[in-house]
């Protein structure tokens, strides 16, 4: 599938555009004046005004109550000319700031509410402003409408309406500063920041990386003392992805992965800190297409209600070189290309590079692992690994794999862990033969699990498993013979002839291939009385592997078998159905492959 060369892509930058900001809501009440009061003059006026307040004042009262701005009504007062006073606090609201702000009948300060709402941040309608002042209901400078100085109708101090403060005016007007979600307007930049609800600003700035569907965040914020974060992101209307945010970096740069390729994307930044949480407006950018260079399977969804929602990773096997993701919809969303025959592909455990491994089953020096950034930069090769060969499976911290330890394609092998960039070696079994026993040797599968701090390992000669712990002592052994401790070794067991991928699932099921008869089997396995019950078998026409092959329980009780040489991965319900099929051309095939909920984060074992 996956032998075609790559071409190498420029890294290129694609800029972010703000979009408006989520949850602008307006309230477009306003004063209903009576024809009559608004022809009187003079004496008349301070009775318009009375009704013009009382009709504001219902306005007020449909304000957001859980964090907007603005009082249903301000707390009377005795401001000179003003028709109702200067009081401070609305009665519901949280916001600062109440209807109408200063000014009133002719010339005299303090309109029908002042600063503060009934438990509003705000500071009260201090600015100048009509309906609406600076601040509003999303993220940024600017109200409903506008921003110009004046009431309602007049222009300046006193009037009818008019003077400093209006409707919505001001910090703490029914949309200001501390408004609906929080401080800033719409979709400008201002009280609050480039797009922010919560008391500080974020900038952020997206490029794409060497592989043009990965999206490279970066931003500045205000805010002291960020604790955590993450960036929410994903396609218009689409289901959400998140990638957490190293906030420990000085200046923390998020990766966006499992993008289609040439999409518009949006995405929003969270950052959560002791004095409360900041979000960002939502910003948008676009993904690079993706090559016709790269190899693009056939995917077939026989039934997507009972589809496994996540991330397929696999790689060339014998005859390709290139690693690819592929998302539920079997679209390609990352690529890049490893060495020959690349036989197993893995993230590393934070997630954050890939590595990638040649097979170098002849046992001829040429074992070659490459390790890259995720978003395509700084490939380079892993020092040291010209003994490894068909697999490898990522710890924290680095990566483990078997090593030939002496000549010859059945001679007995290490297993060796790697530390990421030293690339210093822990030697966790020295020889195979200390663990089982077996005439010839051909360990070719390896798996790590954090919850016990274990290894499982495979080796296709003795037709055998093993489980041993970090420093080597063997747990218990599955199939073969001869074991080295009879008490540790599961009875219930068929036989069979020559065995490659496999995993341990949580609950004690344990799938692998049986190269053989290119079957997947499954057990159920009881550590308390060392016995295995066979729960599943599947097999289908067409679909071989004679080498490697794979085989992966899914979080939805579903099974991922991959048929390496013949270039076809099947997934199937716990019954055998049929329900997504993956093909590619009869020249190429797949390696070892991984299923994924997440492209962040440790592996799914």
């Amino acid at each position: 599938m996956l032998n075609a060369p790559i071409k190498s892509h420029p890294e290129m930058g694609s800029p972010v555009r703000p979009t408006a900001g989520r949850g602008d809501r307006r309230n477009d009440c306003h004063a209903v004046v009576p024809p009559a009061a608004r022809v009187r003059q003079g004496s008349a006026t301070r009775a318009m005004l009375i009704l013009l307040a009382a009709s504001l004042a219902g306005c007020g009262a449909t304000g957001d109550s859980s964090s907007g701005g603005g009082g249903s009504s301000g707390s009377g007062g005795a401001s000179s000319g003003g028709s109702s006073g200067n009081g401070s606090g609305g009665s519901s609201n949280n916001g600062s700031g109440g209807h109408v702000g200063s000014g009133g009948t002719a010339s005299g300060s303090g309109g029908r509410t002042a600063s503060g709402g009934a438990s509003g941040d705000g500071s009260g309608g201090s600015a100048s402003g009509g309906r609406v002042g600076s601040g509003g209901s999303g993220a940024g400078s600017g109200g409903s409408t506008g921003s110009s100085s004046g009431g309602r109708t007049g222009n300046g101090s006193g009037g009818t309406t008019s003077g400093s403060g209006g409707t919505t005016g001001g910090s703490g007007g029914m949309t200001g500063s501390g408004g609906h979600v929080g401080s800033g307007g719409t979709t400008g930049t201002g009280s609050g920041g480039s797009g922010s609800s919560g008391n500080c600003t974020i900038t952020a700035t997206a490029t794409m990386g060497t592989i043009p569907t990965v999206a490279i965040v970066t931003y500045t914020t205000d805010l002291s003392g960020v604790t955590a974060g993450q960036i929410d992101f994903g396609l218009p209307g689409g289901t959400m992805m998140t990638a957490p945010i190293d906030t420990k970096q000085a200046t923390p740069k998020t990766l966006l992965l499992g993008m289609k390729g040439g999409k518009s994307y949006t995405y929003h930044i969270t950052l959560k800190a002791p004095a409360g949480d900041c979000t960002s407006q939502d910003f948008t950018f676009m993904t690079g297409a993706v090559p016709s260079s790269v190899l693009k399977p056939t995917v077939t969804i026989m039934n997507p209600a009972m589809h496994d929602k996540g991330f397929l990773l696999t790689s060339g096997g014998l005859t390709g070189t290139t690693t690819e993701i592929l998302d539920a919809d079997g679209d390609v969303v990352w690529w890049a290309t490893g060495p020959a025959q690349n036989s197993r592909s893995h993230m590393s455990w934070d997630g954050s590079h890939m590595y990638m491994m040649s097979l170098n089953v002849q046992n001829s020096g040429s074992g070659k692992i490459t390790y890259l950034a995720m978003d395509g930069s700084g490939s380079t090769d892993v020092t040291g690994v010209a003994a490894s060969h068909h697999d490898m499976t990522a710890i924290p911290g680095g990566f483990a794999t078997p090593m030939w330890n002496k000549s010859g394609m059945d001679a007995p092998c290490s297993l060796v862990e790697f530390a990421n960039d030293t690339w210093k070696t822990t030697t966790v079994i020295a020889d195979m033969s200390t663990v089982y026993s077996s005439n010839t040797f051909h360990t070719n599968a390896v798996h790590y699990y954090a919850s016990d701090d274990s290894y499982t390992i495979g080796d296709r000669n003795p037709n055998l498993y093993v489980k041993v712990s970090r420093t080597g002592s063997l747990i218990w052994q599955f199939g073969g013979s001869n074991p080295k401790d009879a008490g540790k070794t599961f009875s219930g067991v068929t036989t069979w002839m020559v065995n490659h991928g496999h995993h341990l699932m949580p609950d004690g099921t344990f799938y692998f291939f049986n190269n053989n008869a290119n079957e997947a089997w499954g057990y159920k396995l009881n550590t308390s009385n060392m016995t295995a019950s066979k729960t599943f078998m599947y097999t289908a026409s067409g679909a071989t592997s004679m080498v490697l092959g794979d085989v992966q329980g899914l979080p939805n009780g579903n099974v991922l078998i991959t048929f390496s040489t013949s270039a076809q991965i099947h997934e199937v319900t716990p019954t055998g159905t049929l329900v997504m099929k993956i093909s590619t051309s009869a020249n190429s095939g797949f390696g070892y492959s991984e299923f994924r909920e997440s492209l962040y984060g440790p592996p799914p074992y």
